[in-house]
């Protein structure tokens, strides 16, 4: 992928992530103390705790969207890190949010990320998860459908997506128009994780669930999805 390409997409994912900044409060309630960031993409939620002045560290693997969070997020760290290894100290909170913890698809990566994790974490520190939930009952390909609208740069920018589970994961394929003409396509892909299996893999890394919601409104959790928002405790 070009560098050009990569810019274009990491503008097009801010100008949707910013359609969702009311989502931002639920994390301010669960910040102390210092708080980490995986995978922070491109810095809305960093830029949005420092204003309330917490303090605060990201992760991102991708160097367009690290670009992108170190000019939305000014003075704050950021750096680039593989989040099955990497190092930290002193932590109060780790949040991860836009399912950026389901991007390590095997069930060994997820254990290393949070061997990390748990290293971090100060003794009474607590680890908060936002994650898409894997539906029992989801078709193996979703049809495709408008995901979002968006102004990026004064051009108006359309998100189309189709979904196909298989093999315990899910890829998600954007195509992208902008005004009507497309302009780019990239595909993402996602550990699919049950309640069950999310909470055995907490507690083989040494975590237990405390609480667990549909949505940052703090709904009730369905498992049919589409969200799955999971606070847990060092033990």
């Amino acid at each position: 992928m070009s560098g050009e390409r990569e810019a274009l997409l990491a503008g097009f994912l801010d100008a949707e992530h910013a359609l969702q900044d009311d989502t931002l409060r639920y994390w301010d309630s669960r910040s102390r103390g210092r708080v980490l960031e995986l995978g922070c993409a491109t810095g809305r939620l960093l830029s949005y705790l420092r204003r309330a002045a917490v303090q605060v560290v990201g992760l991102e693997p991708s160097p367009s969207l690290l670009d992108r969070a170190r000019r939305n997020a000014p003075g704050v760290p950021v750096f680039r890190a593989d989040l099955r290894r990497f190092a930290a100290r002193r932590i109060s909170c780790v949040f991860s949010i836009h399912a950026a913890f389901q991007e390590l698809l095997t069930r060994d990566d997820r254990a290393r990320c949070l061997a990390c994790v748990r290293e971090a974490l100060n003794p009474d520190g607590q680890l908060v998860l936002d994650l898409q939930a894997a539906s029992p009952r989801a078709k193996g390909t979703s049809p495709r459908r408008l995901a979002a609208e968006m102004a990026c740069e004064g051009k108006r920018v359309a998100r189309f997506e189709t979904a196909q589970r298989a093999d315990g994961q899910i890829a998600i394929r954007s195509e992208y128009f902008e005004e009507g003409r497309p302009v780019a396509e990239t595909t993402r892909r996602l550990a699919l994780l049950d309640r069950r299996t999310l909470e055995e893999e907490l507690r083989a890394a040494g975590f237990e669930l405390f609480a667990i919601f549909g949505d940052w409104r703090e709904s009730r959790f369905q498992e049919r999805g589409p969200g799955m928002v999971v606070e847990a405790a060092r033990v």
